[in-house]
C-alpha cells in the first residue's frame, strides 16, 4: 500500500469545499513530499473529522486543496475516556510519553507537579510548555491514523490534581509497594467509563501523596510486572485496561 499523507486542520468550517493550506503543510506537501496537483492525501480536524483531499494547486508558496469527502470515522467514545495523570518528568521523556500515550489511545494528559517531580517549570513558563506538548499530540495523531486529538491540561500542582477525581469513574495509581492487582480492581470495577491513570516521577510518589490519592478514592494497584520507568507505565498501564476492557462482555 502506498503512503498517503496526513494532516491537522485546524480551522475547516462545515460549509467550505477548498482549503488554502499554511505555510508549514505546503512545505510539507510540496517540498517535503513532492506532491503534484492531482495527488489525494487526508486530514483530520479538532472536532475528529476526517478529510479525504485532492491538491488542486502545488503553488511552493501557498497549496489549495479540494475536499472530496468529510466522515467522522475512528472518532472515540468519550463514556470510555483513559486519561493519564503524568508526574512531570525529565523534559524529553515527558515528550516521549505524549507521543507513545497517544499511540495507545490516551484520551486526556494531565500534568502533575508532585513532591519528588524533577520537572518544576515556573509559572510563566507553562503555557509554552503546553504550545509545544500540543503540537507533539497533533503530530503523534498524524503519524499513528488517530482523528481525535487528546485534550491536554494545563500543569497543575499535586493538591489541584486531586479536585479532578471526582470528574471519574475509577482512579488508579501504579505503586511498587503492597496493593491489589491491576486486574483485581479492575474486576471489581468492570463498569467504570471514565477511567485516570496516576503515574509517579523518576523517584516514585511519596507515602503521603499515596495515602492522599485513597483518601480521594484512588485505588493504588500492583502490576503483573517488573517495576517500570515513569516514560513506561502509563503507556503499559493503558494498554492493560484496553486489553481487560476487550475481554470483558459488555
Amino acid at each position: 500500500m502506498s503512503f498517503i499523507p496526513r494532516l491537522f486542520l485546524p480551522n475547516v468550517s462545515p460549509e467550505q469545499k477548498e482549503i488554502v493550506l499554511d505555510e508549514s503543510s505546503t512545505r510539507y506537501l510540496v517540498k517535503v513530499l513532492r506532491l503534484v496537483e492531482g495527488a489525494h492525501f487526508f486530514g483530520f480536524d479538532p472536532q475528529s473529522i476526517q478529510y479525504e483531499l485532492v491538491l488542486k494547486n502545488a503553488d511552493s508558496n501557498q497549496a489549495l486543496a479540494q475536499i472530496l469527502f468529510r466522515s467522522e470515522q475512528n472518532k472515540r467514545d468519550s463514556q470510555g475516556l483513559i486519561a493519564l495523570g503524568q508526574s512531570l518528568p525529565k523534559a524529553a521523556k515527558m515528550d516521549l510519553i505524549l507521543r507513545q500515550g497517544t499511540e495507545v489511545g490516551v484520551n486526556r494528559f494531565i500534568p502533575l507537579v508532585t513532591q519528588r517531580s524533577i520537572s518544576r517549570p515556573e509559572s510563566s513558563g507553562r503555557d509554552h510548555k503546553n504550545e509545544r506538548w500540543q503540537k507533539i499530540l497533533v503530530e503523534a495523531c498524524r503519524q499513528c491514523g488517530r482523528n481525535d486529538v487528546p485534550k491536554l491540561d494545563p500543569v497543575i500542582e499535586w493538591d489541584k490534581g486531586l479536585e479532578l477525581f471526582k470528574e471519574f469513574d475509577l482512579v488508579l495509581l501504579p505503586y511498587e509497594k503492597e496493593a491489589p492487582t491491576l486486574h483485581t480492581v479492575l474486576e471489581s470495577r468492570n463498569s467504570a467509563g471514565k477511567i485516570l491513570i496516576l503515574v509517579g516521577p523518576e523517584g516514585g510518589w511519596s507515602l503521603e501523596e499515596v495515602r492522599e490519592a485513597e483518601e480521594m478514592g484512588a485505588h493504588a494497584v500492583h502490576l503483573p510486572t517488573p517495576i517500570m520507568r515513569t516514560e513506561t507505565a502509563g503507556v503499559a498501564v493503558v494498554s492493560m485496561i484496553q486489553f481487560f476492557k476487550s475481554q470483558t462482555p459488555d
